[in-house]
């Protein structure tokens, strides 16, 4: 009883000191922000997981109250201004990624390069994927986009209904999985879009949360009884599934090496298991990188393609030329048209850019470790061991860059003089740990919207459950953006 009562109070004057401490004695203790915030990580954990994503809406508040710079943890600093922004991620060549974030968020896929915090460990890895992922490489396997089961199957479609997001994932999915992996899951072809693919993933993302703040839950998925622990954690059952399925695909890649020879075009297998002077990259190591590419490339492109859809189709005049440009370029309907050529339609190039700076990407702040070298973050000269971070929505909502941030306007990207603009767009990150995947990205959304509205007649269906807009309230952070609620279109082919 008495060392019960010793222990007790043991901990109790070490949390008080440690209160007493990251409120007047911390280093950041002179940056303004909520008192909760100040004292534990729990702040971040309660938006996250209690109010549901809701940290990013948080983050906008408190920047209306304190200025633009606040204190978001302990030892957390988060910008709202380009400037640090850049100083953090374009030219943060001295800072590192926080492994106390990213080990946590990426424990399922440890291994991958995403999850490096190491600059070099990443460097090398990234180094064997990247040339799948050049432009060169993105123009020679344009054809994995092109033909069926992709971007034909979606234009050859009788009058129907679309369920979206459900049908931008179905189709940016087996995109992905035919560029990197040379096989397709055909989920355009399941009723409705239901393929257990795009369920996977989904969960995936919603399990962020949980990853981030109790990794421990993701090593309990992985080595034990499947059955067993899918019945005590439902919520994993989306992991479980993705990982599975790309285990029975990498398996039989390593049991039998010569496949890779033998499909149609190059895979990412082929760059990760036969390096030039490296180590092969582990089993583990290729099942982590699949899940990022098949996560993160179905998500992003399906989620841009989910947001521009809906502008497009909401006004008349942002429909009738894109339709009327694509028709001037392109008057033979069922003759595919390039990437190379589409990507010279002033129009449709203002579109795709006003999509992604909608649709902003990656929205959760990716924190970054200040180091001994670091020089100054946004005019501030800050402690080694300082976290800093911005979510890149600031970037993309910021009124001085963008006036009316909020209007979804193509325009603004065709009036004058548009370098700051696009200095500040940062849909794919920047600097040295830009998303590796970015020309591959920019192909599929010249595409997708390229032959959606050239070949196709799409009209909202608009009632009480579908989304008004994408507004703050919509918008929920499960690291990337998630939206409250869909929206469904009437389907049919242009007459011409």
């Amino acid at each position: 009883m008495y060392l019960l009562l010793a222990g007790s109070a043991l901990l109790s004057s070490y949390l008080g000191a440690l209160a007493l401490y990251r409120l007047f004695f911390h280093p950041l203790r002179q940056y303004p922000g909520p008192v909760l915030a100040a004292l534990s990580e729990g702040y971040e954990l309660y938006y996250n997981i209690i109010v549901g994503g809701g940290l990013v809406n948080e983050i906008e508040k408190l920047h209306k109250i304190y200025g633009p710079v606040i204190r978001v943890g302990p030892n957390t600093l988060h910008f709202n201004y380009p400037q640090a922004y850049h100083d953090i991620y374009t030219y943060g060549s001295t800072l590192v990624k926080d492994p106390g974030f990213y080990h946590s968020t990426a424990a399922h896929v440890r291994q991958s390069a995403f999850a490096f915090c190491d600059p070099q460990h990443a460097k090398i890895r990234r180094g064997l994927m990247s040339p799948l992922f050049s432009r060169r490489a993105v123009l020679e396997l344009e054809y994995t986009i092109q033909q069926k089961p992709c971007l034909e199957s979606i234009t050859a479609l009788p009058t129907r209904v679309w369920r979206c997001p459900l049908h931008t994932a179905s189709l940016t999915t087996d995109i992905i999985t035919s560029y990197c992996f040379a096989e397709c899951p055909n989920t355009l072809d399941i009723p409705d879009f239901s393929h257990p693919i795009i369920q996977y993933v989904e969960e995936t993302f919603q399990d962020y949360w949980l990853q981030r703040h109790f990794p421990i839950l993701t090593d309990i998925i992985n080595n034990g009884p499947q059955k067993l622990v899918l019945w005590l954690l439902p919520k994993f059952k989306g992991y479980a599934g993705l990982k599975s399925g790309l285990e029975r695909q990498i398996d039989k890649i390593l049991e039998n090496p010569d496949i890779l020879s033998s499909v149609e075009h190059e895979t990412v297998y082929r760059h990760l298991l036969e390096p030039k002077g490296q180590e092969r990259p582990s089993r583990t190591a290729l099942l982590h990188e699949a899940i990022v590419f098949t996560a993160a490339g179905s998500d992003t492109v399906g989620n841009a393609s989910y947001v521009g859809t809906f502008y497009a189709l909401k006004s008349d005049t942002i429909r009738r030329r894109l339709f009327e440009e694509l028709s001037e370029a392109w008057p033979e309907r069922d003759t595919p048209l390039s990437y190379a050529a589409l990507e010279k339609l002033p129009y449709l190039t203002a579109f795709i850019k006003e999509t992604l700076r909608f649709s902003v990407g990656v929205i959760h702040p990716l924190p970054r470790i200040v180091g001994t070298t670091t020089p100054e973050i946004g005019g501030l000269k800050l402690p080694s061991g300082t976290i800093v971070e911005m979510s890149a929505l600031f970037m993309h909502m910021n009124p001085e860059v963008f006036p009316d941030p909020y209007v979804f306007n193509p325009d603004r990207w065709l009036a004058g003089e548009t370098n700051e603009m696009m200095h500040d767009f940062v849909p794919f990150g920047k600097g040295s740990r830009v998303c590796v995947g970015l020309n591959l990205a920019w192909s599929e959304l010249y595409l997708i919207f390229g032959n959606l509205f050239r070949k196709v007649d799409m009209k909202l269906i608009i009632d009480e459950d579908t989304i008004d807009d994408f507004s703050p309230e919509q918008r929920m952070d499960y690291f990337v953006v998630q939206w409250r609620k869909g929206y469904r279109v009437s389907v049919a082919r242009t007459a011409v």
